[in-house]
């Protein structure tokens, strides 16, 4: 992993950008698999209380690039992808245990829209479903925990399993899964099944899911309206002057890439290039490089790397309308949520879903600055019952307390998510407002999360 040591050492690179967008921290290790709750690093509550309840959303684990270039096979020319060992099964009850492998002929007429190899685009890679069985193991992945060598940590199961005593057996009784439609959603679920049970393997277990076509989770149910307040968002001067003083690191990729003026490339934007190159490095591919021996520099690397931040941060916290755009497109699922925590049926909800899901869940919890969710990341929700049978939640992300979620009262947390769902959210959806009236529209919008009495836009799917 060469190229991840040396994007260590370009932390202090930054992009073009005003000085109202500050970059946040950015370790490219990190972001190929986030850290999770484990029981090496847990912070126990004060408080004297019981855990009663566990959801957990979270973003899938590494896989192939979704941001295809025109020209793929004249892109890193003789290194292909490999996903012969995280089969995709689809088959019928009864049926023989059917799953599917991708094979490109080498005389198709279109083969150079495609990588060679086994890999469908945005495929669960073989690293990605080892990653998310370490991730729910008793003891697993090993750490770089200080000069003297590797740590092993305990995740999921070990900490609340064998820990925390809280999480009983490996059962459909104790643990609902919910996933999107897609297929590296419900991979990663049972992946992480058999990383806290390896006999699960051998068993069927459900993973809920809702039509393709409003699947809340995604999110995936149309709204033009969300869809006008990004474009409004897009357009506006801030990021537009982010975009123009980075035009040159675009160019330079464009011309590694063959994108210029490519309809490939998602306009006004910065994610088809990270998704490009974070989706190979993560996978242990070299960055890209073309026919002519042209490469995509690490430096450039970088500063793609904390625009993806920067842009993140931008559409779903400071820009104009964004309160607004993340309700419409996530008020399904704050609903789904909150009804979900104010009567849970399991000990363990988990949720396995997509970047677009945990920053929009993020943004909503008002956990700032917004960063490009890792692969892996995980935004942890347990519910509290103390002495008093009075109920509390507490918020980790990527296996941290959030500050202001630290100890919040059940019932203001569910009153918080609720404050997070239009009213008449379809009809809302569905109406589009004018140009003028989004240029004129602002999102001071604070809610009674971080409130001193109370603590001490569509995209493409990734």
């Amino acid at each position: 992993m060469l190229a991840l040591l040396a994007f260590q050492l370009l932390l202090g690179l930054q992009p073009v950008v005003s000085a109202s967008y500050p970059p946040g921290p950015w370790n490219i290790s990190d972001y190929c698999n986030a850290p999770h709750v484990n029981a090496s690093h847990y912070e126990h509550p004060t408080e004297d209380a019981e855990l009663v309840h566990l959801s957990v959303l979270m973003r899938h684990h590494k896989r192939a690039p979704v941001a295809l270039v025109p020209d793929e096979r004249s892109i890193n020319v003789g290194i292909g992808w490999d996903c012969t060992c995280a089969k995709q099964f689809t088959y019928g009850g009864g049926g023989a245990r059917l799953y599917h492998t991708v094979r490109t002929p080498p005389n198709h007429p279109f083969a150079q829209q495609i990588w060679p190899g086994t890999c469908e685009e945005g495929q669960l890679t073989a690293g990605g479903f080892n990653d998310a069985r370490e991730h729910g193991k008793v003891c697993g992945r090993a750490i770089f925990y200080d000069e003297f060598g590797l740590t092993f940590v305990e995740d999921f199961w070990g900490l609340y399993h064998d820990h925390l005593d809280f999480l009983h057996a490996v059962e459909p009784t104790e643990i609902n899964v919910r996933t999107t439609y897609i297929d590296r959603t419900k991979q990663v679920a049972s992946a992480m099944l058999a990383g806290m049970e390896p006999l699960t393997a051998e068993r069927d277990w459900a993973s809920h899911s809702q039509p393709q076509r409003i699947d809340s989770l995604v999110p995936n149910y149309k709204c033009p309206r969300a869809d006008a307040l990004q474009a409004a968002a897009q357009a506006a001067p801030k990021w537009q002057a982010i975009l123009k003083k980075n035009e040159a690191l675009k160019a330079r990729l464009d011309a590694v890439l063959g994108t210029k003026d490519s309809k490939a490339v998602w306009p006004n934007s910065f994610m088809f290039y990270q998704d490009v190159l974070t989706s190979r490095v993560c996978n242990d591919h070299p960055l890209p490089c073309n026919t002519a021996g042209d490469c995509v520099s690490e430096e450039d690397a970088a500063q793609i790397f904390e625009l993806g931040n920067i842009e993140f941060d931008y559409l779903w916290h400071t820009a104009n309308n964004a309160t607004e755009s993340n309700q419409l497109t996530f008020g399904a699922m704050f609903s789904e949520l909150a009804d979900g925590l104010e009567s849970p049926r399991h000990r363990l909800m988990l949720y396995v879903a997509h970047d677009l899901s945990v920053v929009r869940l993020a943004s909503g919890l008002e956990i700032f600055p917004i960063h490009w969710p890792k692969l892996g990341s995980e935004i942890v929700i347990e519910i509290w019952k103390d002495k008093h049978d009075e109920r509390f939640v507490r918020v980790l992300y990527d296996g941290a307390v959030v500050r202001h979620l630290g100890w919040t009262p059940l019932e203001r947390f569910l009153q918080h998510l609720r404050r997070q769902v239009p009213k008449d959210l379809f009809e809302k959806c569905t109406a589009v407002p004018s140009k003028e009236a989004l240029m004129l529209q602002t999102t001071v919008q604070h809610s009674a999360l971080q409130s001193p009495d109370t603590f001490p836009i569509q995209a493409p799917l990734l």
